[in-house]
This record gives C-alpha cells, structure tokens and sequence, in this order.
C-alpha cells in the first residue's frame, strides 16, 4: 500500500500508453503523476512516512490523538533557544533559583497560541502578568504557612479552572498559570524573596516573549495547511489502497470491520475538524487568502469522499474491473498534487486541468460507477480550481469572516470542573506533605494537565501522561548518569526544541521529552543525581495523574454521557435518511450531503465509543458484539448508498427501495422514542440490516 503511493513511475507507464491519458502533445509536460521531489526534507519525509496509516488509524479509534504532521521545527528552535540560553546564564553565574526563569521560559513557549501577532501578544501577556502575580502571591504565603499556602493554591486553581468557559487561548493559559501556581507552593520566601522570584519569572517571559515574537517569524496559518494536506494524502493513500485490497468475503467477520472502518473514520474525523479550523480563521489580510483557498479545498475533499466509499465498497465485494480502476489512479494523482501545492500558500488551478481533462474522457465509459465517479470527480476539481482562480470561499453560505467567539456565561461544567481541580491539587499537595515526597510540585502539575471536564479525556490524558512520564524519567535518569555537567547543559536545547516541536503532535511524545527537559534542568543545578530525579519525575507523576483521574471519577461526576446502544442507534437512524434521500431521489445535494455528513459522523462517535468499550474488558459482552456488527452493517449500509447516489440507480436487486427505508426509518424513530427503549431494539436493527445485505 504504502509502496505503491511511493512509487508512481509504474502507474505513469502505464497511461503513457492509453489515448486518454496524453490529452496534449508532449507526455512530459502533461503527466498525470507528478514525480516525487527528489530530495524530501528529513523531517518532512519523517512527518510523512514513519507513522504509519495503521498507528494513527489504531490510536485514533482508542482517542488518542497523534497528527504527524503538525512537527513545529520553527516553535521548537524559538523555544530552544529561550530555555537553553537563560540555563547557560544560570549555569555560569552559579544562582539555582534562575531555574525559575527557564521554567517562565519555556511555559511561555507553551502558552504561545500561534495566528496572527495581536493575538499572540494578548495570550503571551495576559500570561506573564497572571504568572507574575501568582508566583510572587503563593511563594509569599507558603512561606508565611502551610495553610495560608493551601488556601491561596485552591484558590488560584479554582479560578484558572473557571478560565475555561473563555475558549480555547484562555484554557491553555489558564492551565499554565495552574502550572505555575503549584510550582510557587514548593518554593517558600519572604516577602522580598517572592518579589525577587516574580522578578526572575517576569525576565524569563520577557525574553522569551522577545524570541517568540521576534525570531524566525512563520506562516500563522501553518497548521491548517499541513492538516489540509495531510487530509488530502491520507485519501490518497486510502485510493490506492483499493488497488491491492483482498477479497474479503470469506474473511472473518472482525477482519471486515476493522477494514472497512478505520480509513473512512479517520477521514470522515479530519474532514470535520479541518472544516471547523479553516472556517475560524480571520478574514485579516494575512489569513483571508489562506481561508479562501483552504475552504473549497475541504469542500473539494468532502465530495471526492463520496467516490472513495462507493469504490471501496465495490472493491470489497469484487476486484476493481479495469476502467475503475484507471479512475481511482487518476483519483489518487490528484489528490496527491493539491497535497504537495497546499502546503506551498500558493496553490495552481492550472495544476487541475489535466485532471480534470482525463475524468472528463472517462466519463463517457459504458462502466455505471467508473463514468459516474469520473463525472463526480471531474466536477469537484472543477469547483476547486474556479474557487482558487476566484480567490473566493466556494462553500455555498459560508461566512466571509469568521465571527468573533463570544464569551460564554459559567457553565455548571466549568464551575465542576473547577471546584474538582482545585480539590484534586490540594489533595495531591496533601499527599506530597504526608509522604515527605521530594518534587511535590511534579505530582501537582500532573493533576492540573491531567484533570479535564470529561471523563474520557482525563482517562486517555492519565494514560497518555503516566506513559510519556516513565519513558522520560528513564531517559532522563541514563543521560544524567552517564552525562557530564557540560553534556547535560547542551542537551537542554534540543529537549525543549523537541518538546514545542511535538506538541500539537502527540501528548506522550511531548511529555516524554518535558520529563528529560524537567528533569535535567534540575540535574544541573541541584545536587541529585539522575536517577533519583527520574524515578522521582515518574513516581510523582503516576500520582499526581490517578489522583487527577479519582477526582474527576468520584466529585462531582458529569452526568453520564450516551451509552453505546444510544449512539449505534442515532447511527442507524442517520444511515437510515441518508439512504432514504439517495434511493428516492427527493432530497437535493445539499440536504444529500448533510446526511451523508452526519451518517458518517455519528457511525464515527459509535465506533469509537465502541472501541473504548471493547478496552474496557467487555469483549465478550452479548450487547456490544450486536452493536459492533449493526456498525459494521451501517459502513456497508453507506457504501451501497454512496454507490447508488453515483450510479443514479437503485434497482440493485440487495438494496432495499426507498419505500422500505422509509417505513423502516419511521418504525425505528417510533420505538425509540419511548422511554428506555434504545436497548432492546438492538436486535431488531440488526435483523434488518442482515435481510437488506
């Protein structure tokens, strides 16, 4: 699979020698597959090849997200360079307490959004202010006493939980201010020496504030590019997928399921999540551009879907007849060409043309479903390429600028959320005092990144933070050991140029070198040795994160999220309209791809919740082998759907007519709307799907 995306000079041979491959003269200008660049950046190969689609397509079904992609080498240098040159001062002038200002360094390197500059002066700001107050105010009275520290950490813990409800650059400073408060309380002072430690932590944000904003200016718009363009390979890689895909027929029935939904979830995902991130983009002048291209990018990308599935399907039930399979090379082509301009801010309509031109000659083939996705596909890149020429959003009623995020009253879900972690950290900072255990402020930091309004998420992050933690603590622990002073010295620059690097990309990797980075930079201006500061690091961590995860269990719980059966039923019924609209042909494109949307989007919510449960250790479970089969025949369900909706046919003699779906979608809708009925037509569900396949 993965060789063939590699290696397209076989699929060029092959259409040098078919007449509607060479619409023009000469082959060399018009070829229909692009070369590879021949010298690939190490770090772009390394984003695009070493993760495999299966490790992010398993990941991502158990909610951890990864997104190789998103490698930040420019935020990485920036913070590096920070970090490393206040620990060179520090280390030279001999004065530990300067660890204060690295520290304020590198959480301001975190607390940098990324966008337009306004907005990351407002976050990099309001954050050294609130970190200086904070540092001087809990510093001061954890030296005055115990208690009076206690009541200043609650408090404090409760108000940056509260911060919350203000979106998601006041969350992620909210959360770091946490960090510093619970990192304050394990450093006593006077008066004047918590004045001396805001000052230390006031010039580390300035100086990183000065190299953030300064050095090595990037693109704002950078992350949606590389998840537009990642979106865009990953479908690619799922057409040419279908090339070499087995006949599974007679394969196991979890065989067929874990093939038939992992690469339609993940798209169906990134999709959604890539439409939501464009569509806040400003309409600044150095965004606008960027929004206008990206939008019918996605738009574009959404409708090629619709083809993907419907060969899928058909490759799943027979190998690709020929001409099908000519149109899904030609598919895979050009999906891998916006792929490689996107990135570039400079995307070429004209780079479309020959696209365009072949699906057009394909689509007069006799083959229903090649003409039909060769029309389809034909007139998607067609938009595109007039929206690109146009520089206009293509989206029909799309914004032409993204609203301002109004400010949200307190929720009771961020007043939870707040009084749990405010508990949570007094809890962990209890336990620290009763144990004597050194680096108490480690077990708090981990409550404060661990514990998150939802159960699930503070689950996977308790997961993903206790990992991430050991792996680091045991690198760290070697390295210190084995290192020299001036070894370790060297090495605080490419950790924390590492950890800003990674961390949009995956929360363990990012942790696994934070713990190095933490625990070094204590190594070298502290008189532990490295193994003690990382089985330290490790241990105060794995405490700090299942008293995070107790506290979101046992106060205050959230009211229970839907159960599997009731998610597999809004799938079913989802299924169910997008099916009706196709097979009656009553709906137009827009109410067809509406319910194309929310049948794949609800299909995604049930399988993952699916997988979840299946982790859990309720694999043997009656109720979730019937959900996790209804599934199953919903992802079927979509392709046959898909595949009428092309083929503009419905007289497959397997596929009910839409009489049937109707009927059906009514009965269904009746029964469950009665109370406590979702569970008990689970079977009902899956008999009709069994008789309509």
């Amino acid at each position: 699979m993965e060789g063939r995306e590699t290696s397209p000079s076989s699929f060029r041979e092959f259409l040098l020698y078919h007449p509607w491959s060479t619409p023009c003269a000469g082959p060399m200008k018009n070829n229909l597959f692009p070369p590879l660049p021949r010298k690939p950046r190490f770090l772009k190969a390394l984003a695009h090849s070493v993760m495999p689609s299966v490790i992010t397509h398993w990941l991502g079904a158990r909610a951890i997200a990864i997104a190789p992609e998103q490698i930040a080498i420019r935020e990485g240098l920036r913070a590096g360079v920070a970090v490393s040159t206040v620990m060179l001062v520090a280390w030279h002038i001999n004065m530990p307490l300067m660890a204060w200002s690295a520290f304020a360094a590198f959480w301001t390197s975190l607390a940098d959004p990324g966008g337009l500059l306004r907005t990351r002066i407002k976050a990099l700001t309001s954050f050294g202010l609130a970190g200086a107050v904070i540092t001087g105010t809990i510093s001061a009275l954890a030296g005055y006493s115990t208690v009076a520290a206690c009541a200043g950490l609650g408090l404090y813990a409760l108000l940056c939980g509260l911060a919350r409800a203000w979106g998601a650059a006041a969350t992620q400073v909210s959360v770091l201010a946490a960090i510093v408060a619970v990192v304050a309380v394990c450093y006593p002072q006077t008066p004047m020496g918590a004045l001396t430690l805001a000052g230390l932590f006031s010039l580390g944000v300035v100086w990183a504030m000065l190299i953030c904003l300064l050095a090595w200016p990037a693109d704002p718009s950078t992350p949606q590019k590389q998840a537009c363009a990642a979106l865009f390979r990953e479908q690619a890689s799922m057409a040419f997928r279908l090339l070499s895909l087995p006949h599974l027929q007679t394969a196991s029935l979890p065989t067929q399921q874990k093939e038939l939904s992992t690469w339609r979830r993940d798209i169906r995902r990134r999709i959604e999540q890539i439409r939501s991130s464009v569509e806040k983009l400003s309409s600044d002048a150095l965004i606008s551009p960027t929004r206008a291209a990206l939008l019918p990018a996605v738009e574009a990308a959404d409708r090629i879907f619709v083809t993907l599935i419907a060969f899928e399907h058909a490759a799943f039930s027979a190998p690709l007849p020929p001409e099908t399979a000519r149109v899904v090379r030609i598919t895979a082509a050009a999906l891998r060409r916006i792929a490689r301009d996107i990135p570039q801010g400079r995307p070429v309509p004209d780079s479309l043309s020959l696209y365009i031109r072949a699906f057009t000659r394909l689509g007069a083939h006799p083959n229903a479903l090649a003409a039909r996705a060769a029309a389809w596909n034909a007139a998607a890149l067609t938009d595109l390429q007039t929206a690109w020429l146009a520089k206009t959003p293509a989206r029909r009623g799309a914004p032409s600028s993204a609203p301002a995020t109004p400010s949200r009253p307190l929720s009771p879900i961020f007043v939870r959320h707040a009084a749990r972690l405010s508990v949570a950290v007094l809890a962990a900072f209890g336990i620290t005092l009763a144990f004597h255990l050194p680096y108490a402020y480690w077990a708090m930091m981990a409550v404060v990144v661990v514990t998150q309004p939802g159960r699930s998420t503070t689950l996977s992050r308790t997961i993903e933070r206790v990992a991430g933690s050991v792996a680091g603590g045991i690198l760290a622990a070697i390295a210190g050991t084995l290192c020299p002073k001036w070894m370790v010295l060297l090495l605080i620059f490419p950790l924390s140029a590492t950890t800003i690097a990674l961390r949009s990309v995956n929360y363990t990797l990012c942790v696994t070198f934070m713990t190095q980075l933490f625990v070094l930079v204590t190594d070298l201006l502290g008189s532990d040795t490295g193994w003690l500061l990382g089985f330290a690091r490790a241990e105060n961590n794995i405490i700090g994160s299942l008293v995070g995860m107790a506290a979101c269990l046992l106060l205050w719980p959230e009211k229970s999220t839907a159960s599997l059966p009731t998610l597999v039923s809004r799938a079913f019924l989802a299924n169910l309209r997008y099916a009706a609209l196709v097979t009656s042909g009553d709906g137009n494109r827009e109410d067809t791809e509406q319910a194309r949307r929310e049948a794949g989007t609800t299909s995604n919510q049930a399988e993952i919740l699916c997988q979840q449960t299946s982790l859990e250790g309720l694999r043997r479970s009656e109720n979730l082998k019937i959900c996790t089969e209804i599934l199953f025949h919903l992802r079927q369900q979509a392709g046959i759907a898909s595949t009428s909706w092309l083929e503009r046919s419905t007289d497959r003699a397997s596929a009910p007519t839409a009489q049937t779906y109707q009927a059906a979608l009514r009965q269904f809708s009746e029964q469950l709307s009665a109370p406590s009925s979702t569970g008990t037509h689970l079977r009902d569900m899956l008999l009709f799907l069994r008789q309509a396949h």
